[in-house]
């Protein structure tokens, strides 16, 4: 049973590791101004600013 456990918190730190990865890859690439541009765009036009 521990080395389910043991697999289980390796696996975890591997995702989180990748996840972390790749979101600084996308904030050094510039995507986080296309992120808010879209997400800004898409409010107004929901509240009817647009």
């Amino acid at each position: 049973m521990k080395i389910k456990e043991k697999n289980k918190k390796w696996i975890t730190v591997a995702v989180l590791a990748v996840a972390v990865c790749m979101i600084a890859a996308g904030i050094v690439n510039g995507e986080a101004n296309v992120v808010l541009t879209k997400a800004t765009s898409i409010c107004m036009q929901c509240i009817g600013l647009d």
